[in-house]
């Protein structure tokens, strides 16, 4: 599909680093927050008695507002683009490490319906800066971003972590601290593009039913291929930890793996958008999924911990390769829609994703978690690479 050209996104040709610098920050600060969340949610499940089916749903319920919402933002970033959009996400994101506070399951959903709000406003206007911030090389650029988004998911959850291991799980709240402060002051800090965009009188309107339909057809095979990747990567936030306790491991095994994962994924993040520049996006996504699917199935098998943790980490890191490669593609089929086609193949894959984490919940819960993990993850990543295969040999994908 050729960019429509009544409106185009001006990037300067230099690679603004500073500002870029200071996006990834606030990513990595506004991410952190749903780090907290998985390794807690075996406390979560012994304290509130929450069945592995109930389970499954604190990541659609995260989503609700979290992915789901992002288009509504998405809209109005492309429209105003201010810096309160950034500065609510951590902010409302922080709420999260007040989870283990609350003494009912309604209140838990509630407290992860609006924190997920956080999300919506922060990711559609950030992923369009990090394409403005990033000149020509917005492969590298835009997986810098994302990748400072994995590092943090990753930071929270090894905080979340060490906090509850070492002085209990009560000090959790005061982890935020942090992130509130980085919140307030993303009010202040001077991350304006020095860009328009630019938009000339058009038959069509922008954000119409019908534009919205297109933009949608138009992703639809790179959208399902993200899809089958986030069900693996979502998967491992959600149940990786439950998995290991059933094997006989401890609570920080299981919190510390995630944040290896985690941590591998922002790495991997980084070298795919510079692949991805060189080599072109089609082959970075297609390497991901054909190396990451068997280096998990190989550490989920394992029992030696040494094994398990090695390719852990390969996985993450091929996994979350593809994931910045996918959005700066996305945005460059339809940069009218920037902030919109982010928060398609961001947010609303996330969401449905997020819808699967139940039914995988529903069947551990009848097959037994040791059983479902694995072929879960294996299963969806080679969908993934299967479609992966079918993408266009198209110039720089």
């Amino acid at each position: 599909m050729q960019p429509d050209k009544s409106a185009v996104i001006k990037t300067k040709p230099i690679f603004q680093r500073k500002k870029l610098s200071f996006l990834v920050i606030a990513h990595i600060a506004n991410d952190s927050c749903f780090g907290f969340l998985s390794p807690i949610i075996p406390i979560l499940k012994e304290m509130l008695n929450i069945p592995l089916s109930l389970v499954g749903f604190l990541g659609p319920t995260l989503a609700a507002t979290g992915a789901l919402g992002q288009p509504i933002f998405g809209m109005i970033a492309d429209r105003f683009q201010k810096n309160w959009l950034l500065a609510i996400g951590p902010v409302l994101g922080g709420l999260i490490a007040f989870a283990t506070t609350v003494n009912s399951i309604p209140i838990l959903f509630l407290l992860l319906f609006i924190a997920g709000l956080g999300s919506a406003c922060f990711h559609p206007i950030a992923s369009v800066r990090a394409v403005q911030f990033s000149g020509q090389r917005k492969g590298l650029g835009v997986s810098i971003y994302i990748a400072g988004g994995r590092m943090g998911v990753s930071l929270g959850a090894a905080m979340a972590t060490f906090v509850v291991t070492k002085f209990g799980v009560e000090r959790l709240p005061y982890t935020c601290i942090v992130v509130f402060l980085i919140g307030f002051l993303l009010l202040f800090l001077n991350l304006d593009t020095g860009q328009d965009v630019k938009k000339e009188k058009s038959e069509k309107n922008p954000i119409d039913l019908r534009s919205l339909g297109t933009v949608f057809r138009s992703l639809m095979g790179l959208w399902f291929i993200n899809y089958f990747r986030t069900v693996v990567t979502m998967s491992i936030s959600f149940y990786l930890s439950i998995y290991l306790i059933e094997k006989g491991n401890s609570f920080a095994d299981g919190g510390f793996s995630i944040s290896f994962f985690l941590f591998a994924a922002a790495i991997g993040g980084i070298c795919g958008g510079y692949f991805s520049d060189l080599f072109g996006r089609r082959l970075v996504i297609i390497l991901s999924l054909l190396i990451g699917t068997p280096c998990l199935g190989i550490s989920l098998y394992s029992d030696d911990f040494f094994v398990r943790l090695l390719f852990l980490i390969l996985s993450g890191a091929a996994f979350y390769s593809q994931m910045g490669v996918s959005v700066t593609y996305a945005q460059e089929m339809i940069p009218e829609h920037a902030a919109l086609a982010s928060s398609f193949m961001l947010g609303v894959v996330w969401f449905c994703s997020s819808m699967t984490m139940p039914f995988i919940g529903v069947i551990a819960d009848y097959f037994g978690i040791l059983t479902v993990m694995p072929f879960t993850c294996i299963f969806f990543g080679t969908l993934g690479l299967l479609l992966a295969l079918r993408l266009p040999k198209l110039e720089n994908f």
